[in-house]
């Protein structure tokens, strides 16, 4: 089971922790989605180059061939890495399912199960990268999560990354003519892979340090859902 951060779910509701009424709410929709979670993810290692305005991404057995990201903003991010992993994961369609049917009984229902649900990612997204890390060798850390769509980076980049990693579709991910994924509570995100001093993962248990990396990495600077 997925660990459950409250604190997170009604941050994403738009709502704080003194709240009771909100509080109950997601605590309600939690329970009604628990059942319905079917999480997986895959990623997958690849050489990079990065110059001051784009990611090159090294494919094939002799790393001759190469896909380019282009955005500065995820150059930026990874400036210094010689690796990465393209990431992917789902909490699987059920959960889409759920949370059309909760809307339709009540509007109010229906935001506080897209808040939990979106909680419920961010932590098995953390999860996983953890799972991740613990793997690299002494010396080396992944770096926060940049997905299509960040900053300057092009969503309609989406289908560079799916034709790369081609495992998404064992996951059941899927892109729309606009480039969005189904399952909609999925997540594809690119992790640098070099030398650091570790990352924090919030979701795993109470209490942790909040991880900012990837919201001081933003240039949305009036995200309501920012941490820094």
């Amino acid at each position: 089971m997925i660990y459950f951060n409250k604190q997170e779910a009604l941050r994403y509701f738009g709502a704080g922790r003194e709240d009771t009424r909100a509080g109950a709410a997601v605590d309600l929709a939690f329970l009604k989605l628990r059942n319905e979670l079917e999480p997986k993810y895959t990623a997958r290692r690849f050489a990079c180059q990065v110059t001051d305005t784009a990611v090159q991404v090294r494919t094939g057995a002799a790393a001759g061939k190469k896909i380019v990201f282009t955005s500065r903003n995820l150059a930026q991010h990874l400036a210094g890495c010689q690796e990465l992993f393209l990431f992917a994961a789902t909490l699987g369609i059920k959960v889409d399912i759920a949370i059309r049917r909760l809307t339709l009984n009540s509007a109010a229902e229906g935001a506080a199960a897209q808040a939990v649900a979106a909680a419920l990612l961010e932590t098995y997204c953390d999860a996983c990268c953890a799972e991740l890390e613990a793997k690299l060798a002494p010396g080396l850390k992944l770096w926060s999560r940049f997905s299509p769509g960040y900053g300057d980076w092009d969503l309609a980049e989406q289908q560079k990354f799916f034709a790369l990693l081609r495992e998404t579709r064992q996951l059941g991910l899927t892109l729309t003519d606009g480039c969005m994924m189904a399952p909609v509570k999925s997540v594809t995100a690119v992790l640098g892979i070099g030398p650091g001093s570790g990352r924090t993962y919030p979701n795993l248990q109470p209490g942790t340090q909040a991880d900012v990396g990837k919201c001081a990495a933003c240039p949305h600077k009036e995200c309501e859902f920012r941490r820094c």
